[in-house]
């Protein structure tokens, strides 16, 4: 669980953007973000409300970015999410700047409940049930696939792309922050690599567990449980068979343009957009 609780957290927030045919590239600075203001508010308070509120804040406040920048000046929506991700780099770099160091500690509060492998079955079990419901049975989630099979068609009967688009972003970012909570609870730090290569983490997550890079009705939050288990298995199993960590890079990823040649071609014997 322990290796697995992050991935899957923010893989299965991530659904609601991948189903719109988008990517966030920021995740993995967002994260470190997160963590580091979640560090130090909690050592000055002594409590993590104050620090999770703030999260939850920013997170909405990038999340109305990622998700109306693109569609109001019709621009690839990637490129709002690689701005935040080098303004956070830097934003983060001068944090630990300030500090005088590349590590800080968790002091004031216990971590041990974000150790519990209970604690965080149940955390995830609630999120994937709420995240499901969402996806499956609300106007937010029909919307999204509706917005990626074909955004001009969702348009024409009466979807309001950039609010859609925008509660989207919102959904992945309240699962990332909650997701931030036990990669920081986990370690009881943060340093200002924190984070770092998360994003690509979570899309070889959801591309292993059959998600289209396209979006659309194909979508399913299974995708992203499952293949985020599987990611885990391949990230922390090989190393434990022996294999370095080198090799292990090759192995997965000649596996992940395997499972992309498998899942994502189309009639024609072309690969999709």
């Amino acid at each position: 669980m322990s290796n697995v609780i992050v991935t899957v957290l923010m893989s299965v927030g991530s659904v609601f953007v991948y189903s719109l045919g988008n990517m966030d590239i920021s995740l993995g600075k967002q994260v470190g973000l997160y963590a580091t203001l979640m560090v130090l508010i909690t050592n000055q308070t002594g409590s993590l409300l104050p620090a999770l509120m703030l999260c939850i804040v920013i997170a909405l406040v990038f999340a109305t970015i990622n998700g109306a920048i693109g569609q109001l000046l019709r621009i690839h929506p990637i490129i709002p999410s690689m701005v935040i991700m080098f303004v956070l780099s830097g934003v983060n770099s001068m944090i630990y700047v300030n500090i005088g160091s590349r590590n800080i500690r968790l002091t004031e509060i216990s971590n041990a409940a974000f150790k519990s492998p209970l604690i965080m079955f149940i955390v995830l079990l609630v999120e994937i049930l709420i995240v499901a419901y969402l996806f499956r049975f609300t106007k937010c989630g029909k919307y999204a696939r509706a917005i990626g099979a074909n955004p001009m068609a969702a348009q024409q009967c009466g979807v309001n792309l950039i609010r859609y688009k925008v509660i989207a972003y919102m959904i992945m970012g309240i699962c990332t922050v909650v997701a931030s909570v036990f990669q920081m609870g986990y370690t009881a730090a943060a340093s200002d690599g924190t984070g770092t290569g998360f994003e690509m983490n979570v899309m070889v997550a959801l591309i292993l567990g059959g998600m289209p890079l396209s979006g659309g009705m194909k979508s399913r939050v299974a995708s992203a449980v499952v293949g985020a288990f599987t990611f885990a298995l391949l990230d922390v199993g090989l190393p434990m068979i022996g294999i370095p960590m080198k090799v292990a890079s090759i192995i997965k990823a000649i596996i992940f343009l395997i499972v992309v040649f498998i899942t994502c071609r189309q009639k024609g014997d072309r690969l999709p957009r």
